[in-house]
């Protein structure tokens, strides 16, 4: 009986208290922002913009069983797998945010068949126009949906500097390419920025 007492006494000295926490375990949650852009990567403009991104280093490639060819665009004998390691470009991502808008900097490996379809991976930079970068790492599928190849990306990365500073970034994107080597593409890319609860 005692027991009961006690318990109902400090059920409403508690009341009291956590009507006064709740407001502040809601407000100390993070935030949570949905976000969308699309990466442009057309260095030959042909969309008519203007030259945009550009390849800043072939890497190295190796054909299991076989020699590169050393043509870019065949980098492989036909039929042979191919792996890339340490590519990099940028291309542009552009936003109705300014968490999402710069220069999307790249260095990719991969692992592909014959008919340039497998495994992508690397890590990545968003040099944001408004200040501040995103850092992280990627990892991708690639496949051949009709005449037309389809990269599928997974990312996770971080803020450093400006107003994304501490902050967390996940994202995925869809981007097509008409070419065996992704020469341009358009990518969609949707987004998740993370705030910790201080913002």
């Amino acid at each position: 009986m005692r027991h009961a007492r006690t318990c109902a006494s400090a059920a409403v000295l508690l009341a009291p208290t956590l009507a006064l926490l709740l407001p502040a375990l809601a407000a100390a949650q993070a935030v949570s922002i949905q976000l969308t852009a699309t990466d442009v990567f057309d260095p030959m403009n042909l969309f008519g913009s203007g030259p945009i991104g550009a390849f800043t280093s072939p890497g190295t490639v190796s054909c299991p069983g076989a020699q590169p060819t050393g043509n870019p665009m065949q980098p492989c004998p036909p039929g042979s797998r191919m792996n890339f390691r340490d590519v990099s470009w940028y291309s542009r991502l552009l936003s109705s945010s300014a968490l999402l808008t710069g220069s999307f900097h790249s260095v990719g490996n991969n692992a592909l068949d014959a008919n340039a379809t497998g495994q992508v991976w690397g890590t990545f930079r968003i040099d944001l126009d408004a200040g501040g970068a995103w850092e992280g790492s990627w990892t991708a599928e690639r496949s051949k949906v009709g005449d037309v190849w389809v990269v599928r990306l997974r990312g996770v990365g971080r803020g450093m500097g400006g107003a994304v500073d501490g902050m967390h970034l996940r994202f995925t994107e869809v981007a097509p390419t008409p070419t065996f080597m992704p020469l341009v593409w358009l990518g969609s890319m949707e987004a998740e920025v993370i705030a910790p609860p201080s913002r």
